[in-house]
């Protein structure tokens, strides 16, 4: 028995620009702000994806939320470890000024 090891998404980039881009199935999906765009095979062009389209698909944006969450997640954690203050001392800090709870 043979498996795939190919993902049906796949993260191209942009979220420090604030427009992402990402693989899902064969179609290249790019958000611009709220929009959803699909690329064009052929020309390369962007087109609009429309809402009844994104009704009939909702996983399209599910996966865009997923991956700005991750994309979130992994630069909070990127510039927490580069950080010179240790987790200990971050937490006292944050109860002390009120902002988590007990």
């Amino acid at each position: 028995m043979t498996t795939s090891t190919q993902k049906f998404s796949e993260y191209l980039g942009g979220f420090e620009q604030n427009n992402m881009s990402m693989r899902l199935g064969h179609t290249v999906y790019v958000e611009q702000g709220k929009d959803i765009f699909a690329e064009d095979r052929k020309t390369g062009e962007l087109q609009k994806v429309t809402l009844e389209e994104q009704v009939a698909k909702p996983w399209i944006r599910q996966n865009f939320d997923r991956e700005r969450a991750f994309q979130r997640r992994k630069a909070l954690a990127m510039g927490l470890q580069s950080s010179h203050i240790p987790l200990r001392e971050r937490r006292a800090y944050k109860k002390r000024m009120g902002w988590v709870g007990a």
